[in-house]
């Protein structure tokens, strides 16, 4: 079994990576030779689920044997892709025994790390099926700088959807903070309001939405997919038709 790949963005690895870290403690991801890498998992808890995906297109090699499924450890592997700059790009290599990760910086020079591959057991995450009635989409750094702000005021994100657009506060005992998203003042790319009631609001772990706050800087776009008492759908349009979707249960209250 032999794997080699490169993509041009390390940093969409690291931010993705790190931030499952902090969840979620081995990840399994499904290398296939004709579509490319994909890694889906739920925290223990499961109140949230990631489903990350990168074509075969957007890597600049892509050598894939067959289909195989690679464990890596995140905390190992992000204290590696931690070092990661903004012009290096990845390179993982497997011979069936053994895992390099390596960073290419823009001059060519390759760091590269070397650890044995660890054997793990793999459950299939399902597919989730869920009636949205709402779809907001937005630019990926706004929606960055928002969560930037709202992480540090509470431990809860709620999200308000009304006719005109959807709105994330986040409270404590210092006050409140507001982030209004609407087509008018045009930080809503594209959106589809409720059709059966006039507004609702959720209530989200910040901890969990704010996961992709790093990533969603360097996002094309950030898509909300909502419904009342559902978990909500956020999606993040990266290079390369690259993917990263989150799934969050709400909070019963």
């Amino acid at each position: 079994m032999s794997i080699r790949l490169t993509f041009a963005d390390a940093r969409i690895w690291r931010y993705v990576l790190r931030g499952l870290a902090d969840f979620i403690e081995v990840v399994g991801l499904k290398v296939h030779p004709e579509e490319g890498i994909r890694l889906k998992a739920m925290d223990p808890s499961h109140v949230m689920l990631v489903d990350f995906f990168i074509p075969k297109s957007a890597f600049e090699e892509f050598v894939v044997e067959k289909e195989t499924l690679l464990f890596i450890h995140l905390e190992k592997v992000s204290k590696i892709l931690r070092r990661a700059s903004r012009s290096d790009k990845l390179m993982l290599e497997s011979d069936g025994t053994r895992l390099s990760i390596g960073l290419i910086s823009k001059g060519g020079v390759i760091r590269t790390f070397s650890m044995p591959l660890i054997s793990s057991t793999y459950e299939e995450v399902p597919e989730l099926s869920l009636e949205f009635n709402t779809y907001a989409k937005t630019l990926g750094p706004t929606v960055s700088s928002a969560l930037s702000i709202l992480e540090d005021v509470g431990d809860v994100i709620k999200i308000k959807v009304q006719k005109e657009g959807i709105s994330l506060t986040g409270s404590s005992e210092l006050g409140e903070i507001e982030f209004i998203f609407n087509t008018t003042t045009g930080t809503l790319i594209d959106f589809q309001p409720p059709q059966e009631i006039e507004e609702f609001t959720n209530s989200y772990s910040s901890e969990y939405i704010t996961f992709i706050t790093p990533v969603a800087k360097i996002a094309e776009t950030v898509t909300f997919r909502l419904g009342p008492e559902l978990p909500c759908e956020i999606s993040l349009d990266l290079v390369a038709e690259t993917k990263l979707k989150l799934y969050v249960a709400p909070r019963v209250e």
